[in-house]
């Protein structure tokens, strides 16, 4: 019978290396082995997918690091819509930025702001009084959530209506400024004038309502930070370290924004002195 393997001849390059071309039969093995290269050639070939998934793994990590970087780029610019959303709405916001100081509160260190006389008083203007007040839009004064009927303005540059507002941290400091004027009251009382012209009741009301302005603020942005004490030989008592490092937003820069957005001061106590009220100070 004649054998049903028949000897493979031919040119076909992918059976070159298994069967030669001089060869003209072949052994049970071969043929075998002619079969299982026929089945393999028939098998759809699979690219080696290895490289490329390193390649996609690097991809990725690059990916990664760029999300990574643009995220702590990003963080370092958001100053603005940080205080936006954890402070209550200011058109000063911009203005904000933040610098770590570290304070000076040994007692008995000599500050422009501490005591009485025309120098001190100059230096709280500088930083109270002088600045003046600012305008906000129609638009501006529904997101702080206040009545149409408020004071309106004309800018006195552009001729622009708007409202009248003032930044609350004049506010605070025109407060503060009342306290050391109360401090050293006999030298005020004798001036006769701002504070002090409406009598003892008036200022006690004015006094208590600085105090209650500033306890207010106070509470209300709630200082974390934290200070030690230190031992004095001979007492028994600990005292506090205050000269303590705080993150605090750069006054200057607030301070500059309020001036170059003044509209002025609503009244000057010189000129109007029967309506002097809490802004009122020494001239």
């Amino acid at each position: 019978m004649t054998s049903k393997y028949q000897p493979v001849h031919g040119d076909d390059e992918k059976f070159q290396d298994v069967f030669p071309p001089n060869r003209t039969s072949t052994s049970l093995s071969d043929t075998t082995l002619l079969e299982d290269v026929e089945l393999e050639s028939s098998r759809p070939r699979t690219k080696a997918w290895g490289p490329k998934w390193m390649w996609l793994l690097h991809v990725a990590l690059l990916s990664l690091s760029s999300v990574m970087f643009v995220s702590s780029w990003y963080a370092g610019v958001s100053t603005l819509q940080h205080v936006q959303h954890f402070s209550a709405y200011s058109p000063a916001a911009k203005a904000v930025e933040y610098q770590t100081v570290k304070f000076n509160a040994t007692m008995g260190e000599g500050s422009p702001y501490v005591g009485f006389g025309p120098d001190v008083d100059a230096a709280w203007h500088a930083i109270s009084y002088d600045i003046g007040d600012q305008m906000i839009t129609p638009e501006e004064l529904k997101r702080i959530d206040m009545p149409e009927s408020s004071l309106k303005v004309k800018h006195p540059k552009t001729g622009v209506e708007g409202y009248r507002v003032g930044l609350e941290v004049f506010h605070q400091l025109h407060c503060i400024n009342l306290l050391r004027q109360v401090t050293y009251k006999d030298y005020y009382v004798k001036l006769g004038n701002g504070n002090f012209a409406g009598g003892d009741e008036e200022l006690k009301m004015h006094t208590d309502h600085c105090l209650e302005i500033l306890r207010m603020n106070i509470e209300c942005n709630a200082d974390v930070g934290v200070f030690t004490f230190y031992l004095l030989e001979g007492d028994p008592l600990p005292w506090p370290e205050l000269n303590s490092w705080h993150t605090c937003r750069n006054f200057d820069a607030v301070r500059d924004w309020a001036l170059e957005n003044s509209v002025g001061n609503m009244e000057r106590p010189d000129v109007h002195p029967d309506r002097c009220r809490f802004w009122c100070t020494f001239l």
